[in-house]
């Protein structure tokens, strides 16, 4: 069924109106996506393709935010690790692309999820969260409108630098035709661009520090990959990470059983259309799959209720296989991120932006569950999960001896 409905045109099942449709974009503002896909062009054919550019300005502020605001002590310290790492999150993504992380939209989404669609109109009115949603980009329009301005001035007079024209905001403004060129427009696309990347990458880290507690006997062997990795003839490079296999699968592992949803490949029909096996799909029909469902299926997944951290690792060593089972790789069985032409565009700058993050975490910090505790629950609203925000674990500096691969 996967296969049938992937090779639906846009014109019959589309998922931007799903998509639209899941965050009340009419009310959170979210539906510009309904009126310009130049965010999703430019991640596809700008972003991704420049990544290897990217990683050392990443790499650097992972450092910086770890030197300057992380614990140093080689005790044992609480720290909240759902709002410490959104700020890490928040603090690699800025150097790519400008952006605030808007969590509180989610806040808008699940609530008026809980009461009728005709509810809607009022309670959006009525709600704090939805008037702080607007107030943000109202703000990120303020701060960044003069910048779009300034920088389309220089990028016309061929003075922009070259670190200033490698960020995804400067690749919008450049690409933009008709409408998209409006800097309110430009500004507002940067605020859904955060939405989609910071909260989302901040989730999936948190949940493999997690699972890295709950699984520790995967730990060493995980920084022992890092550890070889370093000691290659050049040293850490860029392409060093394509080398972290464990970690790569530990990670997709983690997001096996902690998916940000549990509901994926969301399309509304825009006419009717038949399966195969005669199911009709009438239009104005919100089609999904159940993600968590068919990844713990025994048939999809083996022993799928047990938590094997290397689980992709061992796949990717049979013969044919070394490319498949990533993180960011789409499968018919694997929906996290989508499939085919309309997943996730940027699913592989989400995989190498949490490496980055994590790489250095686990080579200089050990953690640990607050005594007698073990793997926060996770919140669940409607099809969403989200790690516990306000879990504790215990982090330590590892100290000056050990070697972090940047």
């Amino acid at each position: 069924m996967v296969d049938e409905i992937r090779a639906l045109p846009i014109e019959k099942a589309n998922p931007t109106v799903a998509h639209a449709h899941n965050l009340l974009g009419s009310y959170t503002k979210m539906d510009l996506i309904l009126r310009s896909n130049l965010h999703f062009r430019m991640i596809q054919t700008r972003l991704t393709p420049m990544l290897g550019s990217l990683t050392g300005p990443m790499e650097n502020e992972v450092k910086y935010a770890l030197d300057h605001h992380f614990p140093s002590s080689q005790s044992w310290t609480a720290i909240k690790p759902y709002h410490t790492v959104l700020g890490l999150v928040a603090r690699t993504s800025a150097r790519v692309f400008v952006g605030l992380p808007l969590c509180r939209i989610f806040v808008s989404v699940c609530f008026m999820r809980l009461f009728p669609t005709w509810t809607h109109p009022v309670l959006s009115k009525l709600m704090p969260s939805i008037w702080k949603g607007h107030d943000y980009i109202r703000q990120s329009q303020k701060l960044l409108v003069p910048e779009i301005l300034h920088r389309k001035e220089l990028l016309a007079s061929g003075k922009l630098a070259r670190e200033t024209q490698n960020t995804l905001l400067s690749w919008m403004i450049d690409c933009a035709s008709g409408s998209e060129s409006d800097p309110s427009h430009l500004a507002h696309l940067e605020i859904v661009i955060s939405l989609a990347a910071i909260h989302t990458s901040q989730m999936n880290a948190v949940h493999v520090l997690y699972d890295l507690c709950a699984h520790s006997e995967c730990l060493e062997e995980i920084r022992q990959e890092i550890r070889e990795a370093s000691q290659k003839e050049g040293g850490w490079q860029k392409t060093s990470y394509a080398q972290l296999r464990k970690l790569d699968s530990f990670m997709k592992e983690s997001q096996r059983f902690n998916p940000p949803s549990m509901l994926s490949y969301h399309r509304v029909m825009q006419g009717n259309h038949v399966l195969s096996d005669g199911t009709v799909l009438p239009t104005g029909a919100h089609i999904c799959m159940p993600v968590n469902a068919i990844q713990m299926d025994p048939e999809v997944t083996a022993a799928p209720e047990i938590f094997d951290g290397f689980r992709y690792y061992k796949q990717r060593r049979n013969p044919g296989e070394g490319h498949l089972h990533q993180f960011a790789t789409t499968e018919k069985h694997i929906l996290n991120f989508g499939h085919g032409k309309y997943a996730c565009p940027g699913r592989f700058f989400a995989s190498l932006e949490i490496k980055v993050i994590l790489a250095r975490l686990i080579m200089n910090y050990d953690f640990k569950f607050v005594n007698g505790q073990g793997r926060p629950s996770n919140l669940r609203a409607h099809e969403f999960l989200f790690p516990n925000p306000d879990a504790e674990l215990l982090i330590r500096s590892r100290g000056p001896h050990v070697k972090s691969p940047f």
